[in-house]
């Protein structure tokens, strides 16, 4: 099959680098013959950005890359590169550089350009390279801004339109009365349904604007008060199980952010969904890291140094999580049971990567289920 015309916009004034650009390029195009995988390519040269702006304006001249240097009759530094950007958002740009400008090149990645080439330094085969990764990174740039415009079309969605009309359910079904046991447990099946859905709902917006940012901002957040709050709202949504704060709650502020509540709440959410009894039960426990016990649970940080964190054990008595499993349930959406929400600890698990902790997945005894999280102790 014959690989399809690659359209390059060589934007230079100096014809000699013009001309040179355009012999490498030509040259590997003679190459396609004994190389079925190289691409064709045709060059349009122009001498000044205004032309070359006209070029990429012009919709029926659909080009693949643009060849700029930022040295230009009428444009010079970074806003060639802006100007370029603003005219067509979907070219692949690679800026040209004289020896002693790589700052400059960097510098014109950050503005939107997708690589940058130093001119003695160019090669045909360091052309072709460069030109086709930066075909590829801005392919796989637009593609990650249009899966985030989705996104933030989803979360709106479920924010909005779904979380409403579970809220519409639930506040119905909190008003109605019941003539007979039977008709409240089918009151009490729609108000647990539909408190679930509101939670979900949440997690999911919540795990989408993680997603969609990731850039994180770490505070420091009293897990006491964190703990309490959640476990107030899981005692009033879920009055059929247990759960319970062992030993207490220390005052103790850990490294995180607006999300920690919503990491606690997943790991309740999760014990009771995949729970097989009739009373579900879990036990929360705070282990706090002490200056010289040997005891005290640590893990390698970068650098080979070891970082104590405070543990914040949840325990459930549950069927537990296979063997096989427990390696990649935080990995991947998971649904251990037909009717499991299938995010809870991946979204944990994506949080305690963002606050630079750790998530354990371990046994409980006699059965269930103990997931451990470890915290930065915040200074």
């Amino acid at each position: 099959m014959t690989p399809s015309t690659r359209r390059v916009l060589l934007v230079e004034d100096n014809d000699s680098d013009a001309q040179l650009y355009a012999a490498m390029l030509q040259e590997l195009q003679a190459d396609t013959v004994d190389n079925p995988t190289a691409t064709p390519t045709d060059v349009e040269r122009v001498t000044a950005l205004e032309p070359g702006l006209a070029e990429l304006a012009d919709r029926e001249q659909t080009y693949d890359a643009v060849l700029l240097d930022l040295n230009l009759p009428d444009s010079t530094g970074l806003e060639t590169v802006d100007r370029v950007v603003d005219a067509d958002s979907d070219v692949a740009i690679v800026v040209l550089t004289s020896v002693g400008d790589q700052r400059l090149g960097t510098e014109a990645v950050d503005k939107g350009a997708q690589d940058f080439l130093i001119k003695d330094h160019v090669t045909p085969r360091v052309l072709a390279k460069t030109v086709t990764y930066a075909q590829t990174r801005k392919a796989q740039t637009k593609q990650i801004e249009r899966q985030r415009n989705e996104l933030s079309v989803l979360n709106w969605l479920i924010r909005h339109e779904i979380r409403n009309d579970a809220s519409i359910i639930l506040g119905w079904a909190s008003a109605l009365e019941a003539d007979s046991p039977s008709e409240q447990r089918s009151l009490d099946r729609i108000e647990d349904a539909s408190n679930h859905i509101v939670t979900l709902t949440e997690s999911v917006g919540e795990l989408i604007s993680t997603l969609e940012d990731e850039r994180t901002e770490l505070d420091a957040v009293r897990l006491g008060a964190v703990l309490d709050a959640e476990v107030t709202r899981f005692r009033e949504n879920y009055e059929s199980a247990s759960v319970s704060l062992t030993g207490g709650v220390p005052d103790v502020s850990v490294k995180a952010n607006q999300f920690l509540g919503t990491v606690v709440r997943n790991v309740l959410l999760n014990a009771v969904d995949h729970n097989d009894t009739d009373t579900p039960s879990i036990e929360i426990d705070i282990h706090l890291p002490a200056a010289g016990d040997t005891d005290a649970e640590t893990t390698t940080a970068e650098g080979g140094a070891e970082q104590e964190y405070v543990w914040v054990d949840i325990a459930d008595n549950g069927p537990g999580i296979p063997a096989e499993t427990k390696a990649s349930v935080t990995e991947k959406a998971y649904s251990g049971d037909a009717d499991g929400t299938g995010i809870g600890l991946y979204l944990v698990n994506k949080f305690m990567q963002q606050y630079e902790g750790e998530i354990r997945i371990e046994d409980n005894s006699p059965r269930g289920t103990v997931v451990k999280l470890g915290f930065i102790p915040a200074a």
